[in-house]
């Protein structure tokens, strides 16, 4: 209930903000310098690998829990590094146990290619993501996960602009514990947020820096034909 609540008010406020206003197109570059976000998290780590959209046995939390910070390099390609917290919750399950306690704290550090330019720089940016991270568990000893993993991540999301600076991301990240891959360790975790983009400045010139624009400084002497006289 918690999940459909905030993914309905996410979703009114991007429509509200497109009503608002109706005749400005968004038309952002797709370079830029840096992006801030923060965002709530949904981990799927029921042990079944084979099935990562069980929404039933999502651990979420009323809030943020995840920020996250991307630098642009060039042509499309960024970098993007997050850390993000998330208490289990006893009544969903955890590697196929339930009244499992404890919590998670996860570092990601991906590179992220984004197709922002090629389908016209408007309102969808979707972009994939490939990387590395760690997980620290804390929990009973029932959970068969290993307490810290090292994890090869793998990253699939959007963002959704609603402004020329302010955008909705939605995205899904797959994460294999590289200490016991494809076994307990790995699971899935999705993050719904905002993001705020700082626009890159490129020290644009006029032409008027231009030598031939500019004064002399020299004096310059002018000429003046004297007058013939009359003889």
């Amino acid at each position: 209930m918690k999940i459909h609540r905030l993914s309905t008010f996410l979703f009114l406020c991007l429509i509200g903000t497109s009503i608002a206003q109706p005749t400005k197109k968004i038309t952002n570059r797709d370079n830029y310098a840096w992006q801030f976000g923060l965002a709530w998290m949904l981990t799927d780590d029921d042990g079944y690998e084979l099935n990562p959209f069980s929404s039933s046995q999502f651990h979420s939390a009323p809030f943020p829990t995840r920020i996250f910070v991307d630098k642009y390099i060039y042509d499309g390609w960024s970098v993007d590094g997050g850390i993000g917290f998330q208490k289990y919750d006893p009544s969903k399950l955890v590697n196929d146990s339930i009244g499992i306690t404890g919590s998670m704290i996860s570092t990601d550090f991906a590179l992220k290619y984004s197709f922002y330019k090629q389908i016209g720089r408007g309102i969808v940016d979707p972009y994939l993501g490939a990387g590395l991270g760690m997980t620290l568990r804390t929990s009973d000893r029932r959970n068969t996960a290993k307490a810290f993993s090292p994890t090869a991540n793998f990253t699939a999301g959007c963002t959704f602009w609603m402004s020329s600076k302010l955008g909705l991301q939605v995205q899904g990240t797959l994460k294999l514990g590289l200490t016991d891959l494809f076994k307990s360790s790995d699971y899935m975790q999705y993050s719904i947020g905002l993001t705020y983009r700082i626009e890159k400045t490129d020290g644009y010139k006029s032409n008027f820096d231009k030598s031939k624009y500019k004064i002399s400084g020299h004096r310059t002497r002018i000429k003046v034909k004297k007058p013939k006289s009359e003889s």
